[in-house]
């Protein structure tokens, strides 16, 4: 009990240290550490020197967190931060690239309307120089065909 009561009190220095305050349960006294002091539940469970309480929640039903595990999870965190801006930054690559693909392409496409537009205007062309010449007398008549 003793030691469940030494336990509350360490995640009560924490409290006050984060900011916030800290209250026992009913029936439960806080209490002041000295330099050395090892804080053990009432299981057995004891809190290493490297136990600290980071934020308001840190310190829950639980017990402690090391600062080696939160600083483990710390550069998880920072590899997968690093790994999502990679990939946002290969999406934008992508997003750039597929973008000018699709502006490339309506230009094609509109080149190539253009294009259909003056074969047809040629056919017509040919097919009108085709009857002209058909229907020529003479000479004369086949060069007015060509204006």
């Amino acid at each position: 009990m003793k030691r469940g009561a030494l336990l509350l009190a360490v995640i009560g220095l924490c409290g006050p240290a984060a900011g916030q305050s800290f209250q026992c349960r009913i029936g439960q006294d806080p209490a002041c550490l000295n330099w050395g002091d090892t804080v053990c539940s009432s299981g057995g469970k004891c809190v290493s020197e490297s136990a600290a309480c980071f934020d308001a929640y840190q310190c829950d039903y639980k017990g402690f967190a090391c600062r080696s595990d939160v600083d483990q999870c710390i550069e998880a965190h920072d590899r997968i931060a690093q790994d999502y801006n990679a990939l946002l930054a290969d999406y934008e690559t992508l997003r750039s690239a597929g973008q000018q693909l699709a502006e490339s392409h309506d230009v094609l496409q509109r080149n190539l309307e253009d294009l259909r537009r003056k074969v047809r205007e040629l056919e017509d062309t040919r097919a009108e120089t085709e009857a002209c010449l058909a229907m020529a007398q003479s000479v004369k008549d086949a060069k007015l065909c060509a204006y």
